[in-house]
């Protein structure tokens, strides 16, 4: 049984560590609540082990040939403060392209995964189903799946073909709270999805 949550977390923080990040971490705003396009919104329960991956889309978007990196606009990635270039890379051991925009200040990173191979069945059905909390983006199935400890991070996978999704996530190397990753996470899946609509 694969155990995604561990694998992506474990990604995230081994291409961060390898951004150098200036300055110190602030208590500013961090993003603001307008991006310009949907947020998600979270549903009470959570989806078993079982749980068949959902197929009620408001439409189905092949992301296979999207570069991650141009899911979120110039002026989305000032609005959440990640004014460092954008980083590419990949998922070690599956085909999931992956982006990373950093802060300058450290306080908390955002990234981008194109996943063409896997729906969000990889979560529902993995050892971890029960932190896969189901959510909704534009009207797109998704799970969001939170991550606290000393690196925390919230993740939102969002269903947009069969067997495809895309994640969004926010996560930090303690300067920012679970609370604040979980906050912002779904105003990136939002942008996210409204660019993928867009195109």
């Amino acid at each position: 049984m694969r155990r995604a949550v561990p694998i992506l977390a474990a990604v995230l923080v081994l291409t961060a560590c390898s951004q150098p990040t200036t300055g110190s971490p602030s208590g500013s705003d961090t993003g603001g609540s307008q991006t310009g396009g949907p947020q998600a919104t979270t549903t009470s329960g959570k989806p078993g082990s079982t749980t068949a991956e959902p197929a009620k889309r408001p439409k189905t978007i092949n992301v296979r040939e999207v570069d991650p990196c141009t899911l979120l606009t110039e002026a989305q990635r000032t609005q959440f403060g990640t004014d460092q270039p954008p980083q590419k890379g990949k998922v070690p051991g599956f085909d999931w392209a992956t982006c990373h925009f950093n802060r300058a200040d450290g306080e908390y990173l955002v990234g981008t995964t194109v996943i063409g191979t896997e729906g969000i069945g990889f979560y529902t059905g993995s050892a971890q189903a029960d932190q896969a909390e189901k959510t909704e983006v534009a009207g797109f199935p998704a799970v969001l799946i939170k991550e606290p400890g000393k690196l925390p991070k919230c993740t939102i996978a969002v269903d947009v073909s069969d067997g495809q999704m895309v994640d969004a996530n926010v996560s930090s190397f303690g300067n920012a709270p679970i609370e604040e990753l979980c906050r912002l996470v779904p105003q990136v899946a939002g942008a996210v999805v409204a660019n993928l609509m867009a195109k």
